[in-house]
């Protein structure tokens, strides 16, 4: 499988990234704020097999202390393909130079993370937006 990894939006298509949300459950994202919210983090990663954006991934942080790698996803036909690992591993490396590098994972995801070896934090906290978040992140939900 020849894979391209850019870190361009020049030719972004901001549905695609909507879309690969949906399809790894995060629900409706409307592309223009998808669009804007790349345009505002440091590092950004998009996976493509031919033409066929297949996977997306980006930062955000406050310049020194903090890195979060957050919206790492993939399509799911094409998970278990290594493409995950290197957007991770490149966004990882992008944080280098932060003291602390973060990420929360999507619920059920945890072990992807353990297993390429990040440690799992004693606490963290979210402010639910919504019952879904609330169920979703909850120790009892």
């Amino acid at each position: 499988m020849n894979v391209r990894y850019t870190t361009s939006i020049e030719t972004i298509n901001w549905k695609e990234v909507s879309d690969i949300f949906k399809a790894v459950g995060w629900g409706e994202r409307l592309s223009e704020q998808v669009k804007r919210s790349f345009e505002r983090s440091s590092f950004k990663r998009f996976a493509y097999i031919s033409d066929e954006l297949v996977g997306v991934g980006r930062t955000v942080d406050d310049g020194y202390y903090y890195g979060w790698i957050v919206d790492l996803a993939v399509l799911p036909k094409y998970q278990r393909n290594g493409i995950g690992s290197k957007i991770l591993g490149e966004l990882e490396n992008d944080l280098k130079p932060f003291l602390t590098t973060m990420l929360t994972a999507a619920p059920g995801k945890s072990s992807f993370y353990e297993k390429l070896g990040w440690h799992k934090q004693r606490s963290a906290y979210i402010w639910p937006r919504s019952e879904e978040q609330i169920r979703s992140f909850s120790e009892h939900g």
